[in-house]
Formats: structure tokens, C-alpha cells, sequence
């Protein structure tokens, strides 16, 4: 049986060690939790953070759905502000802020100011845009001003962008709460904390991983030299090979291209994957070792180890992982 297993002890230890760095924190959880599976991450986190932060109106009401009194902020563009009763929403133009003040819900409305990312919110860099939102917002209280920084990793380019919202604030003056996202603004000073892939075990060594993903050997294959196996005979036997047949493939998230650079476990002991990955099943040289039919087969731990493989994000890696097909198994 395919499995995700989530670590509920390293959720909750993750969200414990961004909560020493901003009164409050925002779980986001778009894109099914970075494929971790949104309700069961919510429902780990629901006593721990304050906020939680999904994409679009589908994902608010699904979430709602599972979590009636969750406090959730759509950080996407939404078009229906009257959803201003239900959810947190964020205003990117002069349009959406004009919406929030006519429907007197203001306090349930983030201005998100753009300072480098350009890919919403207003331009921090233009005067008349933000003579504009100030003129707007002088007499009325909003949820507060939300910031993404385009590059955390770079400290010239967010110390840039950090000055560009400073400038902003005091321009518009107006002492609302600093929401930040994402994780790695972890220092610099804001009231809301949004973070992403942090909670899920990402991008600072004292986190934890949160996900792995296991399936199970379904058949053993002998195969003799010049024997193939996988479509259009990607693998090819050197010598008498034993493979086994594992119940998970491209359509559960894997790399089909990069398969071949993948490495499981079974029992404690690694082997390689090869030829390409099947839709649902993948092919594994265990040759020489003592595996049998049922066995328990780890196929992920760590996103970075695929990542590095797959020459691709933890980002990436993670969200594919929403596909994967299985059941989704809470352990401490």
C-alpha cells in the first residue's frame, strides 16, 4: 500500500521555531500544504498559529469546510470581495481597496504592497499609485500591509526591498500590522509571519523533514543479460538482474525523466531505480539483495535529496506530491 506519512511531532516543532520570531504566524497551506495534504496539515496546526494562508476561494471554502473557526487569508487575487464576511482578503490594486472600504470591512482586508516580486499588489516605487492608496485609506482601519520579498536569499536584494516598504509605510501613515511572508523573513521585524516551506521541514537546518512516502514491492522480475524492462526497453540487463515491480509512478509525483537518478530503501539498504518510471509503477535493480514480495519500500525522506537529483526546487518537488496517490498516515 502507498503511504504519506506526515510527522505530526515535526509540524508542530517547526511552527514552535518560527513562533520566537513575530507575535503571529500564518500556516500557508495553498497548493495542498506544498503537497503535504492541506486538512491534515491544518488540523495539526489549528491550536499552534493564528492564520492560515491559501491561494484562491476554492481552497478557502474547502478549508473552511474542515475548519469552521480558522482564520483564513486568501493571498491569491479574488475577485468577490463580499467574501470579506467569511475570509481574509488581500487588495493588490486601487480597485480592491476601494471595494473593502464600500463594503465597510476594511479590518478584514491586507494591502499588499509589492517592493520587487511584480506579481501583485501596488507599485512601492510609484509615487502616484501610493499618494492614491493614501488618500483612500486615510480614515479607515485595514487588516494590514502584506509583503512577499522576491529573493530572501540574497541580503542586498531584500535589504533593497526591505527600505522600499519602509519608505512606503511611512509615506502612507498608517501604523497597520506588517504581515511578512515567507519564511525566510524570519528576521526581519513584522507582527504576522506567513510561512511556507519552512513549516513542511525546509530552508534552515534545525527544521525538520515533515513528509516521507513509502510504498510496497508488488512482484520480483528475473531477468537474464539482454533482457529489458519499462517501455521502449529503457533498461537493458548487464547481467542476471532481479527487479522489483514497486506501486508508485509519475502519476503520484515522480520525475519520470529523472527516475533513473532516484534511489529507495528497502529494509534499511538502498537501491537504485531504473529505466523510466511508469504511470503507476517503477522498476528497482535489487539484485543481490533479500527482498521479497510486500516489502515496505521508502521512496522519499527528503525532498532535498530529490531535488539535487532532479535538478529541480524543494518547491517543485514537494507540490507534485499533492498527486500522490495513497493514504495519508499521521505518526509522532
Amino acid at each position: 500500500m502507498n503511504k504519506k506519512q506526515i510527522s505530526t511531532s515535526a509540524l508542530l516543532s517547526n511552527a514552535n521555531f518560527f513562533k520566537s520570531y513575530a507575535p503571529k504566524i500564518c500556516a500557508v497551506v495553498k497548493a495542498e500544504a506544498y503537497g503535504h495534504g492541506m486538512i491534515e496539515v491544518a488540523k495539526t496546526l489549528q491550536d499552534s498559529v493564528d492564520f492560515f494562508g491559501v491561494a484562491n476561494l476554492g481552497e478557502a471554502k474547502k478549508l473552511k469546510s474542515a475548519l469552521p473557526n480558522a482564520k483564513i487569508i486568501i493571498l491569491g487575487k479574488c475577485e468577490d470581495f463580499s467574501f470579506l464576511k467569511e475570509f481574509y482578503l488581500t487588495a493588490v490594486s486601487i480597485a480592491d481597496i476601494k471595494k473593502a472600504i464600500k463594503l465597510n470591512l476594511t479590518q478584514r482586508c491586507f494591502i499588499k504592497l509589492c517592493v520587487g516580486m511584480n506579481r501583485f499588489g501596488i507599485d512601492c516605487g510609484s509615487d502616484n499609485l501610493l499618494k492614491k492608496v493614501k488618500n483612500l485609506i486615510k480614515n479607515h482601519d485595514f487588516a494590514g500591509f502584506s509583503v512577499h520579498f522576491s529573493s530572501i536569499s540574497s541580503q542586498r536584494i531584500t535589504k533593497k526591498e526591505y527600505n522600499r516598504f519602509l519608505f512606503a509605510k511611512s509615506f502612507l501613515q498608517k501604523p497597520f500590522p506588517v504581515c511578512f511572508g515567507g519564511s525566510g523573513a524570519k528576521h526581519l521585524p513584522c507582527d504576522i509571519l506567513r510561512v511556507g516551506i519552512g513549516l513542511y521541514g525546509y530552508g534552515d537546518k534545525r527544521l525538520q523533514s515533515v513528509m516521507s512516502l513509502s510504498s510496497s514491492v508488488l512482484q520480483l522480475r528475473s531477468l537474464e543479460r539482454g533482457d529489458s524492462a519499462g517501455y521502449d526497453k529503457t533498461f537493458v540487463a548487464k547481467r542476471k538482474t532481479t527487479l522489483a515491480v514497486v506501486g508508485v509512478g509519475y502519476a503520484d509525483g515522480f520525475d519520470r525523466k529523472a527516475s533513473k537518478k532516484l534511489k529507495v530503501e528497502i529494509d534499511g539498504k538502498r537501491f537504485r531505480v531504473v529505466g523510466n518510471m511508469c504511470m503507476d509503477a517503477c522498476f528497482v535493480d535489487v539484485t543481490g539483495g533479500l527482498v521479497n514480495v510486500g516489502d515496505q519500500v521508502l521512496m522519499m525522506k527528503n525532498a532535498k535529496i530529490l531535488a539535487k537529483a532532479y535538478k529541480k526546487t524543494e518547491y517543485e518537488v514537494l507540490c507534485a506530491f499533492a498527486a500522490f496517490r495513497g493514504e495519508i498516515k499521521e505518526v509522532e
